[in-house]
């Protein structure tokens, strides 16, 4: 067997080898940002519009406040993982569903049967569906439901919770796979008596997701860097699933918090309060789906930041909550003000179109004082935040996230804090992307205010030339102030353009891989994988709808091979340059009895698991040479 992007060993990064100097960057941008807010408080308003200068002020000290909350939270990264505990309290693993596909819940349901140690599984099935109990029986997995579905997930969670008598409960939602080292790896940390619960990264099997790039995925900077340094100051956040909890710590604290968006934060708040510790484990032992689309994206994270704001509302704010250390107020604020920034950003672009505009300045200063208390500010500012990222952000990219998700934020700024609330509908995590103008439907704040600057722009740039139609701006206030227009409207119209070239064409994942397989004697390679459907290489140019089988021997998890017989439908035919072989998208009509379970096992645990263990790792090396010997 053969797999696309298997990692290998991961060196460090540079910033991961050079922590002195992450810090020393950090504190010279601070004491350098407090200098440039200093200089801006003395001597740059002479002249200027004092709404637009303290407009302006305000978004800098925020700036300047954020980023001392982010060299706080990830002063100190540095994490060791507990040990391996293959035996201790017992466990009962906890899948929620509402309303997924019976293809993901199988993936989910087989992976617990694979996950070592004792354990009893448990689903508990919010749509009360008759295929769903059926699986679950074949799978000899315990099924629950129950009346209403209330508080959502965390209501389904809390409901499953009664019914386990396990001393530790993994919850897992129904679109997340564990991976079979996921009690062995995380056990160890309730050898303290004070945790009450363990928070694995967030992993995705979906490479092709909105939240994927050549570098990595969006997750990468919060499992690899905040989820450590939160965990340093005791101030893990519980993320509602891809969890180990002790079931006595919740039920002490009430049970689960199942306010339908804002469960997850308040049951931390709480524990916290109540001396519970909550613990960052810093490898992924859980793969989960990504969104897959904008759409499934941005009501992700829309509903995240509601349900964040709105815990400000509940007697668990983070912010007046009794019993919270400094370490962990802290790591709450931090998490908070992302969502402030999203005013702050705004706050900048109507400086940004008031001042091209009216011409009338937020800021006097000459050009050797911007050189000499700006530049360094601005420079150290951007060196500093990639490093307390440890390279995991690239310059600027914070500023294109923000702007993705600033229509989100706002909306849940107004909705949260005004107290208004909505009924939790997940949204599925396997929609299609079709770009184009679709995008200006779902970014439309941004799309707005994308097209509002490109007019005021435009019409500064005709006014330099022609000295018509605007009020005068002339010298260092007209270069500087076009110059940051023009670089803001870039990074809109970069982020604008790749939602608007991406095409997102199929709905699930497909996985890359190459096995070969048998079509009447001669052997071809399947490539693509899914539960449902394969490509395939060969040199017969079968025609769509054609009907045939191939067999194939597919890799297990615990070593060795099943033989498996799938009838497959072609959908579409792609020739090569030459028409000497043909790949052909099939759909699998049939896979046998205990194929779907097979497929499911291989596609969500195998391929995930090797690419999450290096070969180096016993589990990976073995799973490595039994999918050689499978080739």
């Amino acid at each position: 067997m053969e797999m696309s992007s298997v990692p290998r060993a991961r060196h460090p990064r540079f910033w991961d080898c050079h922590q002195s100097l992450v810090r020393a960057l950090a504190a010279l941008a601070l004491l350098s940002g407090a200098g440039y807010l200093l200089w801006r408080l003395l001597d740059t308003g002479s002249g200027t519009s004092p709404v637009l200068y303290w407009l302006l002020l305000f978004a800098e000290i925020v700036g300047w406040w954020s980023l001392l909350l982010e060299t706080i939270v990830t002063w100190d990264c540095r994490h060791e993982d507990p040990r391996r505990s293959d035996d201790g309290p017992t466990v009962d693993l906890l899948v929620a569903s509402f309303d997924e596909p019976l293809d993901q819940i199988r993936a989910t349901l087989v992976g617990c049967t694979l996950v070592e140690g004792q354990h009893r599984t448990i689903l508990v099935d919010d749509a009360d569906r008759a295929e769903v109990r059926e699986l679950a029986t074949e799978l000899g997995v315990s099924y629950l439901t129950r009346p209403g579905d209330e508080g959502a997930r965390a209501g389904a969670v809390d409901h499953g919770l009664r019914f386990s008598d396990a001393d530790l409960v993994a919850v897992l939602g129904a679109d997340q796979v564990p991976m079979p080292d996921l009690i062995v790896s995380t056990r160890g940390y309730f050898d303290d008596r004070r945790v009450a619960l363990v928070q694995t990264p967030i992993e995705f099997s979906n490479r092709d997701s909105l939240l994927h790039s050549h570098r990595g995925h969006e997750r990468d900077h919060a499992n690899q860097v905040l989820g450590p340094g939160r965990d340093h100051l005791g101030g893990t956040i519980w993320e509602g699933s891809g969890s180990l909890l002790r079931r006595e710590a919740i039920l002490a604290v009430g049970g689960i918090a199942t306010m339908p968006t804002t469960g997850d934060l308040a049951t931390t708040v709480e524990l916290q309060s109540r001396g519970w510790m909550i613990r960052h484990h810093p490898r992924p032992v859980v793969q989960g789906l990504a969104p897959h689309d904008l759409a499934s994206y941005l009501a992700q994270r829309g509903r995240w930041a509601r349900g964040h704001v709105a815990t400000l509302r509940t007697p668990q704010s983070p912010l007046t909550a009794r019993g919270l250390t400094p370490g962990q107020r802290v790591v709450h604020v931090h998490l908070l003000n992302g969502y402030l920034r999203s005013v702050t950003d705004l706050v900048l672009f109507v400086v940004l179109i008031a001042t091209l505009w009216t011409g009338r300045l937020p800021l006097t200063a000459s050009l050797t004082a911007l050189a000499m208390v700006w530049l360094p500010w601005a420079v150290l500012r951007s060196l500093a935040l990639v490093a307390l990222s440890r390279g995991r952000l690239r310059p600027g990219e914070n500023a294109t996230r923000r702007m993705i998700n600033l229509e989100m934020h706002l909306r849940a700024l107004v909705a949260g804090l005004a107290g208004s609330t909505r009924r939790f509908a997940p949204r599925p995590e396997h929609g299609r992307d079709r770009g184009g103008l679709d995008v200006i439907g779902q970014l439309k704040l941004l799309t707005a205010m994308t097209l509002v600057l490109e007019v005021v722009l435009s019409a500064r740039l005709l006014d330099a030339l022609l000295g018509w139609p605007l009020a005068p701006m002339r010298g260092l206030a007209l270069v500087g102030t076009t110059l940051v227009g023009g670089v803001t409207l870039w990074m809109a119209l970069e982020v604008l353009g790749v939602f608007v070239r991406r095409r997102q064409h199929r709905a699930s994942y497909r996985v890359p891989i190459t096995l070969p397989a048998r079509l009447d004697g001669e052997t071809v390679k399947l490539r693509d994988l899914t539960q449902g459907g394969v490509a395939l290489v060969t040199s017969r140019p079968l025609s769509r709808g054609t009907e045939f089988v191939v067999d194939v021997d597919i890799p297990r998890l615990r070593g060795g091979t099943s033989a498996l017989r799938l009838v497959l439908q072609v959908t579409n035919l792609t020739p090569n340059r030459d028409h000497s072989l043909f790949r052909l998208g099939c759909r699998i009509i049939d896979a046998g009895p205990d194929g779907p379970a097979v497929l499911a096992e291989f596609v969500s645990v195998v391929v995930p698991y090797v690419r999450l263990r290096l070969a180096s790792e016993s589990g990976g090396a073995q799973l490595q040479s039994s999918s050689r010997e499978s080739s």
